[in-house]
């Protein structure tokens, strides 16, 4: 029965995955949710290489942080080109993306290059994951890192496409004793290498690879889009940097 309701199963899923991760068994206790902080500056209109772009995704998931105005399960992608402009669809339609997109395409483009804004009859070439509907209510992340990191990580993105997009595809430690098992058989490159991803655990683990920084502040099974706008370490706001921006 629960197949003919995918979304319920997919909650149910989570809920059990989430209650079995010993670090917090504290599942439905609320209280140790992050709110979204008010360190966010308002307006966008430039994106580098290395930012990350993300949509919220609904309060109500199992273990996501709390971030006002999501909608379904939000959506998250890293960029890898430059760009500025004073209109939005401008920026997002010149600006190219690396994501994990959960829909119904080949297996050559779940893991795409592709520009933030695109419009095609073809679902594989098209996106709108950050189109005006989302206005206001799209995040631009910022993390300041040598150029040499964020080429690290725009290449490691990179390097996943071709492969799987799927939602219970599960975060990788170094030290983790069955990642390392999984390299020590030779079907994975090394301890953050993964066959299935979806959006958000692209983001972070490209992120927690070459930089140690844990992008979860819940630390939860599962990385939601929420928690990446939730992350302390997009907090900071001075000068010409700026972590964490809404457009």
């Amino acid at each position: 029965m629960l197949f003919k309701y995918p979304l319920a199963y997919f909650l149910l899923i989570i809920a059990i995955f989430t209650f079995c991760n010993e670090k917090h068994p504290e599942l439905f206790d609320l209280s140790d949710k992050k709110s979204v902080i008010d360190n966010c500056a308002e307006g966008v209109n430039e994106l580098r290489p290395g930012d990350i772009l993300v949509r919220p995704n609904l309060n109500f998931l199992p273990g996501s942080a709390i971030v006002p105005g999501g909608s379904g399960f939000g959506h998250a992608a890293i960029v890898i080109s430059y760009y500025n402009h004073d209109n939005p669809d401008s920026l997002l339609a010149n600006t190219t993306i690396i994501e994990s997109i959960a829909k119904d395409v080949p297996v050559a483009y779940q893991i795409r290059e592709i520009k933030a804004l695109a419009n095609s009859r073809v679902l594989a070439f098209r996106n709108q994951n950050f189109d005006n509907r989302y206005s206001g209510n799209r995040y631009r992340l910022r993390l300041n890192l040598p150029q040499s990191t964020i080429d690290s990580i725009i290449e490691f993105t990179r390097s996943q496409k071709g492969k799987a997009s799927a939602w219970n595809a599960a975060k990788r430690f170094e030290g983790h004793l069955y990642a390392n098992e999984l390299v020590n058989n030779g079907l994975r490159k090394d301890w953050s290498d993964n066959t299935h991803w979806y959006c958000s655990l692209l983001v972070w683990q490209a992120v927690l690879k070459y930089t140690g920084i844990d992008l979860d502040p819940n630390g939860r099974y599962m990385v939601y889009p929420n928690d990446l706008i939730a992350s302390p370490v997009f907090d900071s706001i001075g000068g010409d940097f700026i972590g964490r921006a809404r457009f």
